[in-house]
């Protein structure tokens, strides 16, 4: 019995020939086989099956076949399609050999139509390539803004907090102090967000220590001697408004190199305060530069003919050729070729410079955001200035005899900045800023991850494009770029493939100088990112070198590494126990001297190896005693 199929006349029926017996006995045997076996039918049977009926059928798996009634639809119906996209077509030219176009090679579309198409189908793949790259420009330029401004803010209560601290603490200090803390403060904040960096930062920091020293001499150390000079006078009054000379104040700084009244806080406050703020200068310049770049690649279009009629042979030759385009869809891995081959002229250049970045950067946040970055760094600047002007009032006799030598006895004279009240107003503590403000822990994890993720985001695009709903999710039963069937190209991995089999590889194509630009962009931000991750990573284990080798000496200070329970608090007195402690609610100074048990002279260590010798030496002498005895 023999049945008629397609538009196949039932007429007659002709005999199978023994060839087409004996392939279709294989089937059936391998079929029964499988059942046999208890397996089910295993997935690729339908592709088996398909095969063997296109085998049968005198044709190939890519090649085209002939087209079922029923999935082929009138020039008409295709047209309404098309104008429903905004192409015009031209009835009169349709259904002519004559007439067709030169890429689809369909009765109802000629040259001018398949023109039309080519460019909406080129615009609608720079559309969607646009769409996601938008969307990853909006992760980049969101954790840009927010660590950015939460940076800010921390500034905003550090300097709050010192202004404070002065104010508190050291009261006296406080109107003439205030201005180079603003200043120092200022500078931290233009060299963190600026895009290229400001004043020198170790310039200004210097600069504010050596501008501090006469204010510190003379209303935290020099105090004291004249509230036991000046008799007669009122202390208070007379210490508050009067002020050293201009010249014997030019003369404290001058000397400030030479006397190091400070220690060494303000070249390891320097030195810390540079690297961190570098850091995180260097990693908000990335994020917002990594961002610009993606905005940039709005101006870039597809101009490659390979590319250009792949992407209508993909998209529009089925319509051409009258299928229903709800049901031709392009197969996955027609829309893998094409895509990956129309991305390495699109940005195909900036995959390997985008994945560098990426890798690099994600380090870098890591180190920002340690106890060595810039956060731990902006919240214990208060206790450092401190630090510092506790050390110079510990060596206050000593220092003052050192600078009667240089400078002589100081000469004074009225305050002219107390005089008109302009410095005597006290800092206002800002609303809410008993504790740090909270961390972007979450968000900057998250945009850690999403980075990682997307590192060869423009090798991952491809992938992306193709699962959208308009094109076929397999490789069975869909357009295959000339006919309705199962794709059978190999799927090539990488953008640029040079084998790609649906996008011809130009081998001689030149970058744009638009495109250049951006790569060259990109290779000096991985630079910046990787020089500032090595630099700061390098000082970190200086820092430690130094740390080990100051242990017990006199110059050494507590770091503040041990404040995690003020610094999560936020107390906002984040300093060292040895400089303030608090005592019933107030800031009050310690003047203890480190601990005398942590030093061991060198005098000590003798005379405790000498007993140690004479106590282990003392077995051998008795025994040498009993020897000679006998």
């Amino acid at each position: 019995m023999c049945r008629s199929r397609g538009l196949r006349s039932n007429s007659h029926c002709t005999p199978m020939s023994t060839t087409m017996l004996l392939r279709l006995a294989v089937v059936c045997l391998a079929l029964a086989v499988t059942l046999a076996n208890g397996s089910s039918v295993p997935s690729s049977w339908s592709r088996v099956h398909r095969t063997a009926r296109d085998t049968m059928g005198g044709g190939g798996g890519d090649r085209e076949q002939p087209p079922r009634a029923s999935a082929l639809m009138s020039c008409e119906r295709i047209n309404n399609f098309f104008s429903s996209i905004n192409v015009t077509v031209s009835p009169a030219n349709q259904g002519s050999q004559h007439d067709q176009g030169p890429v689809c090679g369909g009765i109802c579309c000629d040259a001018e139509t398949e023109r039309q198409l080519q460019a909406k189908a080129t615009k609608n793949f720079e559309r969607l390539v646009k769409h996601h790259i938008r969307s990853q420009r909006g992760h980049w330029e969101t954790a840009a803004n927010l660590y950015r401004d939460y940076l800010l803010q921390l500034m905003r209560q550090s300097e709050n907090k010192t202004l404070i601290l002065f104010s508190t603490v050291y009261s006296k200090m406080s109107p003439l102090s205030r201005e180079p803390i603003r200043e120092l403060y200022e500078t931290i904040r233009l060299n963190l967000i600026a895009d290229r960096p400001g004043d020198d930062l170790e310039l200004v920091t210097g600069k504010f220590f050596r501008n501090l020293f006469p204010v510190a001499y003379h209303h935290a150390i020099h105090s004291d001697v004249l509230h036991g000079t000046e008799r007669g006078r009122s202390a208070s009054a007379g210490v508050s408004n009067r002020d050293f000379h201009s010249d014997y104040k030019n003369c404290l700084v001058h000397t400030y190199d030479e006397l190091k009244p400070f220690g060494m806080v303000p070249q390891q406050l320097s030195s810390s305060l540079v690297s961190s703020v570098s850091s995180a200068s260097v990693l908000l310049r990335a994020l917002r530069e990594g961002s610009e770049v993606l905005l940039k690649l709005e101006e870039v279009g597809v101009s490659a003919p390979s590319c250009r009629k792949a992407l209508l042979r993909m998209n529009y030759c089925g319509s051409c050729k009258r299928y229903n385009h709800l049901h031709a869809k392009p197969c996955s891995g027609l829309c893998q070729n094409v895509m990956r081959g129309c991305l390495i002229e699109f940005v195909g250049a900036l995959n390997k410079g985008w994945s560098t970045l990426t890798e690099a950067i994600v380090p870098l946040i890591g180190t920002v955001r340690s106890q060595d970055g810039i956060e731990s760094e902006i919240k214990s600047l208060d206790g450092k200035l401190s630090n510092a002007i506790m050390h110079a009032m510990e060596i206050g006799p000593q220092l003052e005899k050192q600078v009667e030598q240089a400078c002589g006895v100081p000469s004074m004279m009225p305050s002219e900045y107390l005089a008109d009240g302009s410095y005597d107003d006290a800092p206002q503590t800002l609303a809410g800023t008993s504790k740090w403000m909270l961390a972007p822990i979450s968000e900057m994890l998250q945009f850690e991850m999403t980075i990682d993720k997307n590192k060869d985001l423009f090798i991952q695009l491809s992938t992306t494009l193709c699962e959208d709903e308009d094109y076929h999710p397999t490789d069975e039963d869909c357009w295959t770029g000339s006919s309705l069937s199962d794709y059978t190209q190999q799927v090539v991995m990488t953008i640029g493939n040079r084998y790609n089999p649906e996008v011809m590889y130009n081998a001689s194509a030149t970058v744009s100088p638009h495109m250049q630009t951006l790569v060259d962009r990109l290779i000096n931000l991985k630079t910046a990112v990787n020089k500032a991750y090595s630099s700061n990573n390098f000082r970190s284990d200086v820092d430690k070198m130094q740390s080990d080798m100051a242990e017990g000496s006199g110059d050494s200070y507590p770091s503040d590494d041990d404040e995690d329970g003020d610094l999560a608090s936020g107390s906002g007195d984040d300093v060292s126990p040895r400089t303030i402690f608090r005592d019933s609610g107030h800031v009050t100074p310690n003047f203890n001297e480190i601990s005398s048990s942590k030093r061991i002279s060198a005098s000590s260590c003798w005379s405790l190896l000498s007993v140690s010798t004479f106590v282990l030496s003392l077995p051998l002498l008795l025994l040498n005693n009993r020897f000679s005895r006998h």
